[in-house]
């Protein structure tokens, strides 16, 4: 049979397959650039929480299959909630006026339903702890050439962690999209693979942010405006975030930002992780955010640079995500001196951020030289932090 006929067979029968296994995401088959037929990457999305649930989950998972059946790079399979999940009965408060003997009701009544609520809760996380030692063993996650974590929340029962880690250093994926960071809070393990934890979120989902591109020429962001302004729930990270691991690609613009706070609050990045790689973006609380089409372009370059079929630049940056942070105390001095004026406030944080920009530019390394000193206005209290404005400012003459 001639070769171009054999090719055309395969591809159909591969497309009859698919169909008959009900697998997302199958489309325009991947070609390398030899023209050799190239299968569709295997995707396990995982939207299990152990936390706080985002509404935009279901907006997610249908985004992030069509972004894999019309681009043909890449499939999904789902690690959802099993359904059923019991709710926690609610205790009851005595109000004025009921006799003791309704009141002695009402306890036993929630003695009742909470002890009920105990045993299914407990056969539901069974049910839920069974599907993760499925997804997670050996020989299903081989069958994956990457796992999404889509706005998880706390300690998810995966059998073993570490194991998990391995997989990825090995040569695997790990993408993580908006609440991934508030995932296994606890694990520094977790947190060297992810890049950051959460610490909180002033940069609420119903308010504008503004946001810097600072790798504009990387296919990742090459969807975004260099400079933008957006409504979406931002997290800031803990102390244990390490610019020597990644490559920030798009960064919370401080000084145009409102609160104003003295540290670099990354977005979205990327990172090898031992012959792995890992790719986090925060943008995703709000619908809105999934439902756009920078973002889901944004999402999709993400995607097939963490799978490799797009080759980028991931060296980290750490001076530039230096320099983001002196941007960030710089903001905040600017703030705390302008007396409420956002505006002036603003000018103000532009005005010493083109000095300290000049400065980088004369000195690459310059800002990073300045982060111990950076870094101890995080925990300073206000009068202290006041005083490291000013050395810090004194820093740009």
């Amino acid at each position: 049979m001639p070769s171009v006929r054999r090719d055309v067979l395969r591809s159909i029968l591969c497309l009859l397959a698919a169909a008959m296994l009900g697998v997302a995401g199958v489309g325009a088959q991947a070609v390398d650039a030899d023209g050799t037929a190239k299968q569709p990457a295997r995707l396990l999305v995982v939207t299990v929480t152990n936390g706080f649930r985002h509404g935009s989950i279901e907006t997610a998972e249908g985004v992030l299959e069509r972004l894999g059946r019309e681009s043909g790079q890449f499939h999904v399979d789902y690690l959802r909630l099993p359904p059923g999940r019991p709710g926690q009965p609610q205790e009851p408060k005595r109000k004025d006026g009921t006799s003791d003997a309704d009141w002695k009701q009402q306890e036993e009544a929630y003695k009742a339903d909470l002890e009920k609520f105990r045993v299914t809760d407990a056969a539901w996380n069974k049910t839920l702890s069974e599907l993760f030692a499925k997804a997670f063993a050996k020989e299903a996650l081989d069958q994956f050439d990457g796992v999404v974590f889509c706005s998880t929340t706390g300690a998810l029962p995966i059998p073993n962690l570490d194991d998990f880690l391995g997989w990825v250093k090995r040569g695997k994926t790990f993408i993580g999209f908006h609440a991934a960071a508030d995932t296994f809070n606890a694990s520094d393990a977790y947190r060297d693979l992810v890049g950051g934890i959460f610490a909180g979120h002033p940069w609420n989902a119903g308010d504008e942010h503004a946001f810097v591109v600072n790798d504009p020429g990387h296919p990742i962001v090459k969807s975004l405006p260099e400079a933008f302004r957006w409504k979406d729930e931002i997290y800031q990270y803990d102390t244990r975030f390490v610019p020597d691991d990644v490559r920030v690609l798009v960064s919370l613009d401080m000084p145009h930002s409102t609160p104003k706070e003295p540290w670099h609050v990354p977005v979205s990045w990327i990172r090898d992780f031992g012959h792995g790689r890992v790719f986090y973006s925060n943008f995703g609380h709000n619908e809105a955010t999934w439902n756009d089409k920078k973002f889901q372009d944004h999402y999709l370059a993400g995607i097939l640079w963490a799978i490799g079929r797009v080759n980028a630049p991931v060296t980290p940056n750490p001076d530039l995500q230096a320099r983001e942070y002196l941007h960030g105390v710089l903001a905040a001095a600017a703030a705390a001196g302008a007396g409420g004026d956002a505006a002036k406030a603003t000018a103000e944080a532009e005005k010493l951020c083109a000095k300290a920009d000049a400065k980088c530019a004369s000195n690459p390394g310059w800002a990073r030289s300045l982060r111990p000193m950076l870094l101890e206005i995080r925990t300073a209290d206000a009068a202290a932090r006041s005083a490291a404005y000013a050395k810090v400012v004194a820093e740009l003459d």
